[in-house]
């Protein structure tokens, strides 16, 4: 009987064993597993951060150009406004010219009569 028990407390010994030894691999998997999906959902999560982060980039860069495009606009309207005012000033100067002659003109016609 002492035999018996004590060939069942070794086979009892012997198999808690073997199953630690074979709960050590899978434990091991599933350690393995969820480190893969940690650091799945950690790319993840930077991708969408790169994305966002590319997104708004994008739009500043619109934005920018946006701005760029209505300080170009403004600045052909003030280049037009200068030039208007050249063309008006030219003719201002032009038309005082020929006023100066007239007035001269018209004292020498006096001065002779």
């Amino acid at each position: 009987m002492k035999k018996i028990f004590a060939i069942l407390a070794a086979v009892t010994l012997f198999t808690g064993a073997a199953q630690a030894q074979t709960a050590a691999p899978a434990d091991t998997a599933q350690a393995r597993l969820q480190l893969q999906q940690q650091r799945t959902a950690n790319a993840r999560a930077t991708l969408n951060d790169q994305k966002n982060q590319s997104s708004s980039t994008s739009s500043a860069v619109a934005d920018t150009k946006a701005q760029l495009k209505e300080q170009k606009r403004q600045l052909k309207e003030q280049q037009l406004a200068a030039k208007q005012a050249r063309t008006q000033e030219k003719a201002a100067k032009q038309a005082l010219q020929e006023e100066k002659k007239r007035t001269r003109a018209a004292k020498a016609a006096t001065k002779v009569s």
